[in-house]
């Protein structure tokens, strides 16, 4: 059995094309609960935190997965 970290009452979006996903994404990070992401400058970590701390996952882990994969695939060099 699979276990997954999403709540029954998650909300998730589909969207017809990737420009819309995009475009939503960006809307969302606006929210105020985002604010202290913009405070990090090109910190990947500290974005990380506070995406998670905004609400942003479900995720218990999140930071970490996130941070994880940066590192993994070296996505900090793209900044």
């Amino acid at each position: 059995m699979m276990m997954s970290d999403d709540n029954p009452y998650d909300r998730f979006k589909k969207y017809a094309t990737s420009w819309e996903s995009y475009r939503d994404h960006s809307i969302i990070l606006q929210n105020k609960r985002y604010e202290n992401c913009f405070k990090c400058g090109k910190d990947y970590k500290c974005w990380a935190l506070h995406l998670k701390k905004g609400g942003y996952a479900t995720s218990k882990k999140y930071t970490q997965k996130l941070i994880s994969i940066i590192e993994k695939y070296e996505l900090y060099k793209y900044d």
